[in-house]
């Protein structure tokens, strides 16, 4: 155990210092190649650790040793360490665009009525303005959202400010995790492949995206309803699809369907949410819809569909969108017998027993399920999304604290290679949609998603020849 503890410790330092050398970038946009360099060496130190750390929790779960408190309060401290460090860095220029909206909902202006470019806004543009890409589009971002970039800007009109915000949802999800981890029965230790994940630190701590807030919200609706409290994940549901709006494909797995209060509830929130912008009409929608119908960048299978239609974006996503409800019909259907058998179990008079003799099983057998499937259905949405940016990946990072894929694990690695995409010596600026962009290299796709799939590939036919089923990286050895 001492041992194991000084290694964990070394480990920490060294991502430490590669987030210091990290934050003395500022823009990483400015220094691609370094930045590449440094984040590869943090995985590489992270996916040690990662390993090193598996043999003696999985001895711990087994009951063959106890664990090391001390590892679990290092990974705990380091985790806040980095994000610190690296809290102060030049953040994502979405970020202009979070500073915008939260100044115009201060002035009681409807971010869903005017774009950024707006006449009638001129005299609300100071120095953030002029970062704010797709200044002809109004915003695209739900409610819940919006309301928090209000409060950021009421907080303070700065990068900071709303940096800060974010990363409290960040840091609190660590926390969730470590609780949903001892409920489940693991050991809270995992929560390192979150806590330490360099996509994590550099999508939130250092680049300030707004995606932690949905992540969160997310994770506590599987945790309420892994502890059987319906109403309380419902609620946190709606808060995370008015969070991010493709987290609706959740529904079908969290709402029992049977019961129509729960999504009377969930209905409820939702247009309480967006009544003070109803003003907007139409505007509520039209950017999301543009941006569904016409935008595509990092894309892996739907590329492969956007070649074979001649360059077809409406229909390759058409094509896309068919096979994912084929894809969510099927975990839907697939999980149908386990919820009817948790049903059985809870009223079964054998099963009482049982409760008493292990608290948690019904914890365990009750969500573990659920977050599986749940875990299926954001994996297989980031594979076939026609747009994957760095930070869209973080939605399956929490998940992999209980279920280890190295698959999904190397490709929150290999993503580095799309920041290769806005260098000068692999990319040009083109124009796209009235404003320039780096263009989109095709080939480095080759090195950052090969090997995720030649390790998907390899996982699902090592559980095909275990007899088990569904997908890399989901069964616990139960």
């Amino acid at each position: 155990m001492r041992r194991r503890f000084l290694t964990i410790i070394i480990a920490g330092f060294l991502i430490e210092i590669l987030c210091v050398l990290i934050a003395s970038i500022g823009d990483i946009r400015e220094n691609i190649p370094r930045f590449s360099f440094l984040y590869t060496a943090s995985f590489v130190v992270y996916i040690f650790s990662l390993f090193y750390m598996q043999k003696d929790v999985k001895a711990a779960e087994r009951g063959k040793q106890g664990s090391n408190k001390k590892v679990f309060w290092a990974i705990l401290i380091f985790s806040l360490l980095f994000r610190l460090t690296l809290l102060p860095m030049t953040p994502s220029d979405d970020l202009y665009r979070y500073l915008w909206e939260g100044r115009l909902q201060l002035h009681w202006i409807n971010p869903y009525s005017h774009s950024p470019e707006s006449s009638h806004l001129e005299h609300l543009r100071d120095n953030f303005y002029f970062g704010i890409n797709h200044k002809h589009l109004p915003t695209i971002y739900p409610p819940f959202t919006l309301m928090v970039f209000a409060l950021a800007d009421y907080i303070s009109h700065s990068f900071l400010s709303i940096k800060a915000v974010f990363l409290v949802f960040d840091v609190l999800l660590i926390f969730l995790l470590i609780r949903f981890l001892k409920a489940m029965g693991r050991e809270p230790v995992h929560v390192l492949t979150y806590a330490w994940s360099p996509l994590i630190l550099m999508s939130f701590a250092a680049r300030g995206h707004c995606d932690s807030l949905q992540i969160f919200f997310v994770m506590l609706a599987l945790y309420f309803y892994s502890v059987r409290k319906t109403i309380k994940s419902v609620v946190s549901l709606g808060l995370a699809v008015m969070s991010k709006f493709v987290f609706i494909i959740l529904v079908p797995f969290l709402i029992p369907l049977r019961k129509p209060k729960y999504l009377g509830i969930l209905f409820l929130l939702i247009v309480l949410f967006y009544v003070p912008y109803m003003s907007a009409g139409r505007g509520l929608f039209s950017t999301l819809f543009l941006y569904g119908k016409n935008y595509h960048f990092n894309d892996s299978i739907h590329f492969l569909f956007y070649c074979l239609t001649g360059g077809s974006t409406l229909l390759s996503k058409i094509i896309i969108s068919i096979i994912f409800s084929m894809a969510l019909c099927y975990f839907y259907l697939s999980l149908k017998p386990y919820a009817r058998q948790n049903e059985y179990m809870i009223h079964s008079d054998s099963d009482l027993q049982s409760k008493s003799r292990f608290p948690n099983q019904d914890i365990l057998y009750h969500g573990d399920e659920t977050l599986r499937f749940a875990f299926l259905s954001i994996g297989t949405l980031l594979i076939l999304a026609p747009t994957v940016h760095p930070w869209y990946l973080t939605w399956i990072v929490p998940f992999l604290c209980f279920y280890r894929s190295m698959a999904w694990l190397s490709l929150t690695g290999s993503v580095v290679f799309y920041y290769l995409m806005s260098h000068p010596l692999f990319s040009k600026l083109i124009e796209h949609n009235r404003e320039w962009v780096w263009g989109e290299v095709n080939w480095l796709k080759f090195p950052e998603y090969l090997p995720f799939y030649g390790l998907l590939i390899y996982e699902l036919l090592k559980r095909h020849r275990k007899g088990k089923i569904l997908y890399p990286g989901t069964s616990r050895g139960k």
